[in-house]
């Protein structure tokens, strides 16, 4: 299980956001808060925030857990991540979703 924030991977999600023209300081807060929810999603269930494509905000509760992901793996095993998504498995609807790294809002406790 992961269980560490990789500095690597927040600088280089930061500085992707950088060159689609996002602030600097807002970037960094973001790819770090990112790496946060990752962690969190992967050791159990995160309840978050962020913003739609259709600009409405969406209060989401996912997990990444390994037992829960198994199950409901699809797909061709093609990573989001490569696209600058995150995805998440949606415990309440019981279905794969994602989200633009710099729409994420906030984590819940």
């Amino acid at each position: 299980m992961k269980s560490t924030v990789n500095q690597l991977e927040v600088l280089n999600r930061a500085t992707a956001m950088v060159k689609k023209g996002y602030d600097l300081n807002q970037s960094l807060n973001t790819s770090a808060m990112i790496e946060l929810l990752q962690l969190q999603l992967m050791n159990g269930c995160a309840k978050f925030l962020y913003l739609k494509k259709d600009g409405t905000i969406r209060q989401a509760y996912g997990t990444l857990l390994e037992k829960v992901v198994e199950k409901n793996i699809n797909g061709f095993g093609y990573s989001k991540k490569y696209d600058g998504l995150q995805a998440y498995y949606d415990v309440e609807e019981q279905a794969w979703r994602s989200f633009r790294y710099e729409n994420l809002i906030t984590i819940l406790n």
